[in-house]
């Protein structure tokens, strides 16, 4: 029970605090935030609770080629939106997201358990996937809308940020229970599901439209770089310095990533 209130609260926290910091920031910068290791980065926290250090690391292998289904998830979820942006084609989005992220996981399975692999696996697909967004025009939030009935609940900030954190929360203990009953290549191919960005999705679809939607969902393969180094790192790291001191080191260096791109960004706009 202990364990169960442990990845809830854990994961819970998190959430509530990444939707504080996106709130201030635009959907441009709100999908590269998305990437934080978040969901990725607890489920293998918790399968080197459960399971132990190594088969978190081996897991690791495996969620850092899973990153590219869960770009592939976002691709997905925008090839129905740009085309048919009404709401009545949301169940249609959700979807086409999922299933191109299963599809993706079958195929991956396919593939042996090389960390060289897996990182060009996901550094092609980034970069693919990217390109193919690209078109996508860039819509900035302008206004509240004006929202009726039960997605006036998920518009507000108590209801979105209640609605993140429990789906989070959820997903968190669905992967990490499985854990236990798959090797590290399923479990770590689940534990690259996108468990904060989403519901995230599911929020802004609801809220303001297809339009800014797409706009984050577009700039969501700039930020799983990060999830990339720490992916990367914890398979390293996680049998040299455990889970504890592995996890506070790796997210380190994710951070680092995002601040060492950001500036880069910032540094090629200005020119």
């Amino acid at each position: 029970m202990m364990l169960i209130l442990s990845k809830i609260l854990v994961t819970f926290l998190t959430v509530v605090l990444l939707a504080r910091v996106a709130e201030r920031m635009s959907p441009r910068h709100a999908g590269l935030l998305a990437g934080f290791p978040l969901g990725t980065g607890i489920a293998l926290y918790f399968f080197g609770w459960q399971q132990g250090a190594q088969f978190a690391a081996d897991s690791a292998v495996y969620a850092l080629s899973g990153l590219s289904a869960s770009a592939a998830l976002a691709w997905g979820y925008a090839q129905v939106i740009v085309r048919r942006g009404e709401l009545a084609f949301m169940p249609l989005a959700i979807l086409a997201g999922l299933a191109t992220f299963l599809v993706c996981n079958l195929l991956l399975q396919q593939l042996p358990g090389y960390r060289w692999i897996s990182l060009l696996v996901v550094i092609v697909a980034i970069l693919v996937i990217r390109t193919l967004l690209k078109p996508i025009k860039d819509t900035h939030i302008k206004a509240a809308p004006t929202l009726s009935g039960w997605r006036r609940w998920i518009g507000s900030k108590s209801g979105s940020l209640l609605f993140r954190a429990t789906m989070a929360s959820v997903t968190i203990l669905m992967i990490t229970g499985l854990s236990s009953l798959l090797g590290p290549e399923q479990a770590g191919l689940l534990a690259a599901f996108p468990v904060s960005f989403f519901p995230l999705m599911l929020i802004l679809h609801l809220t303001y439209g297809s339009e800014v939607l797409a706009t984050t969902i577009k700039h969501y393969p700039d930020g799983l770089g990060s999830l990339v180094v720490y992916t990367l790192a914890v398979s390293y790291l996680y049998p040299l310095l455990g889970i504890h001191w592995g996890t506070a080191v790796c997210l380190l260096l994710a951070v680092g990533y995002l601040v060492i791109y950001g500036a880069l960004r910032q540094r090629l706009a200005a020119e």
